[in-house]
């Protein structure tokens, strides 16, 4: 759950804050009374505000808005301007209005207010809600913006007193923020950290903790019940001879899933649906630039590199909770994948000779990833798997050829005059499926083609049978 929303330790000069930083108060003249949110706000978030003294002396009243511009970049008071309006809302990054003295409840003295998906904020009012700005960019982080300014003295925030939706991070706070990789172990002592950038989707934000208000950027949450597709970027490019590690932390339950909305969007939405994709654009030119994607109808009307491929399993048919997958780049501009620490396999093919920021695309169902780490090379990464998939492969074929030791003599050139009973049989090395593939140049039909593609490409490249060394394979299709 969200913390208590506080008033930020940079504010005006004449602003004096107390009661653990939710009450503010002008102790001079009519302005210099500029204030920001402690933390983000997310979206929807309704912000309480409690008019606590008035004054009539002066004209004027509050203004209220939200700022893309983190409150620690002013470092200090005297680096605000006097007024919000228009001192600060002439630049780029801020909004605010002067809001009615009405639109505090006559009872409480409490209104709120909110920004939506939309851009658009909405003010609280003893007859309803209005809209008071819009055009509000909301993909960037918000703080909320006060400007204690005329007759308004002393304001207060509050708690919202209303039941609202259990947030994101109230709904993952049992997620555990220590790393563990069960599958790539072996490599966790090579990651360094690899966190998303602020910038993202509006239906994306990021794990916090009540007794810290700082966002944990490497495990990112998706809201999907917004219909609309989650973006987030990686902060680092993805280079040659690098790879990235994932883990799936939350994925919804049937139930929960069964709740979601039917809208059309999200009905075409595939259960666990997510994708990877890559883009040569340098991502903090586009911050700059403003002209950041936000969805993937936006990437669709770009002229740079953009590709967005569907994760793809290893030897699973589902994506479960705490399954990690390893995205890597090799020298051949082949980005490969490793589902759970499976055999690296080729995934997209891009030109080796640039550079790729990776990003991820929620669609359904997977409502929380953790970015585990980038590994700066592959070298270690490789050489595990060469080991470990061979390990239990090389101890069944040892078995199997001191098993067919006597078989030596049956050693010639083509294929071998076998019965039909036996050409059905399993493959000796799996005992799974039905041996299909012959060996050059011995002949013998005793393996599939899945296992004598690994003997002839990691393995010994000798025929279980006689012990020939294998020159190449070829599948046959029996009758």
């Amino acid at each position: 759950m969200n913390a208590s929303i506080q008033f930020h330790p940079v504010h005006g000069e004449h602003i004096k804050l107390s009661r653990n930083n939710t009450v503010a108060k002008r102790v001079d003249s009519f302005c210099k009374g500029i204030c920001f949110s402690n933390r983000i706000v997310q979206i929807r978030e309704k912000v309480y505000v409690r008019l606590l003294n008035k004054s009539v002396q002066w004209t004027g009243f509050l203004r209220l808005g939200v700022t893309t511009c983190d409150p620690n970049t002013h470092r200090t008071s005297s680096s605000l301007p006097r007024h919000a309006c228009p001192d600060l809302t002439c630049r780029p990054g801020y909004w605010a209005k002067c809001v009615p003295e009405n639109c505090f409840d006559v009872t409480n003295k409490l209104t709120y207010f909110y920004v939506d998906e939309n851009g658009e904020l909405f003010l609280n009012t003893p007859t309803g809600e209005i809209s008071l700005l819009t055009g509000i960019v909301v993909q960037e982080p918000l703080w909320a913006l006060l400007d204690i300014y005329g007759n308004c003295i002393s304001i207060e925030l509050v708690d919202d007193l209303q039941q609202r939706p259990v947030p994101l991070n109230d709904r993952f706070r049992n997620i555990n923020a220590t790393v563990t990789t069960p599958f790539f172990k072996d490599i966790r002592n090579d990651l360094s950290p690899l966190p998303f950038i602020l910038v993202h989707s509006p239906s994306i934000t990021f794990l916090s903790s009540p007794s810290n208000t700082a966002s944990n950027q490497s495990i990112v949450l998706y809201d999907n019940t917004k219909n609309t597709d989650g973006l987030v970027f990686f902060s680092e490019p993805l280079t040659i001879n690098s790879g990235l590690l994932l883990q799936i932390v939350s994925i919804l339950s049937p139930n929960e899933s069964s709740l979601r909305p039917t809208t059309a969007s999200a009905s075409n939405s595939l259960t666990s649906h997510i994708q990877f994709g890559l883009t040569n654009c340098i991502i903090k030119d586009l911050i700059r630039t403003k002209e950041f994607p936000f969805d993937i109808e936006q990437i669709n009307n770009r002229s740079e590199f953009w590709i967005i491929q569907d994760f793809k399993l290893g030897n699973k048919t589902t994506i479960d909770r705490d399954d990690e997958f390893l995205f890597t780049f090799n020298q051949d501009g082949i980005i490969e994948y490793s589902h759970n620490n499976s055999k690296l396999k080729d995934f997209i093919h891009v030109d080796p000779n640039l550079n790729y920021y990776p990003f991820l695309v929620f669609k359904g169902d997977i409502v929380a990833i953790r970015s585990i780490g980038y590994l700066k090379t592959l070298e270690k990464c490789r050489s595990l798997q060469q080991i470990h998939p061979l390990t239990k492969f090389n101890q069944e074929l040892s078995s199997t050829i001191n098993n067919n030791d006597n078989n030596v003599n049956n050693k010639s050139i083509g294929i071998k005059d076998e019965s039909d009973s036996k050409l059905n049989h399993e493959c000796t090395v799996c005992f799974d499926r039905k041996r299909d593939t012959v060996l050059i140049p011995c002949g013998h039909i005793c393996l599939c083609y899945s296992c004598a593609d690994e003997l002839y490409q990691r393995g010994t490249r000798q025929c279980p049978i006689c012990r020939a060394t294998i020159t190449s394979i070829n599948k046959v299709y029996l009758a």
